[in-house]
């Protein structure tokens, strides 16, 4: 399969500083990184490998991913659906977004065949049944939440129904005539492989309170990325608690398993290069992109990613102090939210990489204050 766009290919970090010398903010590709996420999942889940659309929507992603047997799709909105349609075509497409007026659930059944529909509330239940008629070919699944992660970003205070309320509209989905599943998110980069078993403990519970036999379930993302500030286990301890937990919930009736990370897939296979604009006092550098931009999630999530300073193409050493990272807009908020240990020589023109940022950094980028350029390259061996 042709990939759209693939941009000249480079070894190194190094050799594309030599050849390039990149003056706008640019995000170093690597799909071997990618290819090696998507078999480790593939190989530790048992179950269907699905990826949130979300994380990051780029077309080489959306390929590569199709490529390596990907065959279904997260999908929030007409716009993510669209793009599956264009880069992987023929892949499921799994409503998953609760929150949809009559219109976008009318086009996305009628435009995009699409057949599984997530709610989390008897309002959206009676808005797909306006548009939606009932049938078996139809899956409803029901999010729920069983309480937070002690360590993960908190996705319950907007989506998710509490137990009682799961067992009240999963029983009305069966009486409905549709298919019936369930589905949780334990939060983004959760650092606690427990919260997957209470969380499937309680779709037991779901399942035998309101009558039903799942079809699937949905065991969400929230796989958590290597970096350098995570507590985290290995992925192979999620797919182990998973595993066990699934198998003394439901013993020998278990339901399919579906799980749609985003972060735990994409982060490792992209690193994103800045170039320092400005040096002040061994206090701060002044970056050519910021929060506005691809460090969006930085102010969200506090996560510490590895970062290596290159001058040329050398990687610059020495004494290291503590820099304020500031981003290049005229608003004073367009700054990392903790210091960065950095050398003590940094000036105007060396770059400073920072690694694991594939995921939640092409998907928020914003043109604020005229910096509205950024470039790809593809490079095999990046920071991780």
């Amino acid at each position: 399969m042709d990939i759209p766009g693939q941009p000249r290919r480079f070894a190194s970090t190094a050799e594309l500083i030599a050849a390039e010398e990149p003056d706008f903010p640019s995000f170093l590709f690597s799909e071997p990184k990618l290819v090696e996420a998507i078999r480790t999942f593939q190989s530790g889940f048992d179950g269907l490998l699905t990826y949130a659309v979300k994380a990051n929507p780029s077309a080489h992603i959306l390929s590569i991913m199709h490529r390596e047997g990907i065959s279904a799709f997260d999908v929030a909105s007409l716009t993510e659906m669209a793009l599956i349609g264009e880069h992987a075509p023929g892949a499921a497409l799994h409503y998953n977004n609760p929150i949809k007026s009559r219109r976008e659930i009318k086009r996305a059944y009628e435009d995009f065949g699409v057949r599984t529909f997530t709610i989390d509330h008897v309002a959206q239940l009676d808005q797909l049944a306006a548009v939606v008629p009932p049938s078996p070919d139809v899956e409803v699944t029901v999010r729920f939440k069983a309480g937070k992660a002690l360590k993960s970003y908190d996705f319950g205070t907007k989506f998710g129904v509490m137990e009682a309320g799961a067992v009240e509209l999963a029983t009305l989905v069966r009486h409905m005539g549709y298919t019936t599943s369930l589905c949780f998110h334990v939060g983004s980069q959760c650092e606690e492989a427990y919260a997957f078993e209470r969380h499937i403990a309680a779709a037991g519970r779901i399942a035998q309170d309101a009558g039903v036999i799942l079809k699937r379930l949905n065991v969400g993302g929230g796989f958590p990325a290597t970096y350098i500030s995570s507590s985290a286990p290995p992925l192979e301890v999620y797919f182990e608690t998973i595993r066990t937990a699934v198998t003394d919930t439901f013993g020998s009736c278990k339901p399919e398993l579906i799980a749609e990370p985003g972060r735990g897939l994409v982060t490792p296979s992209t690193s994103l290069l800045l170039r320092v604009k400005h040096q002040r006092g061994e206090q701060s550098v002044y970056l050519n992109d910021g929060v506005y931009g691809s460090l969006m999630e930085a102010m969200i999530l506090e996560f510490m990613p590895p970062i290596r300073v290159w001058r040329g193409d050398r990687i610059l050493t020495g004494e290291s102090w503590n820099f304020t990272v500031f981003g290049p807009t005229c608003d004073s908020y367009d700054m990392m939210p903790q210091t960065f240990i950095l050398p003590e020589a940094i000036t105007e023109d060396d770059y400073i990489e920072f690694g694991l940022m594939g995921a939640y950094t092409q998907a928020s980028l914003t043109p604020f204050n005229g910096f509205d350029r950024r470039d790809l390259y593809w490079v095999d061996d990046i920071l991780v």
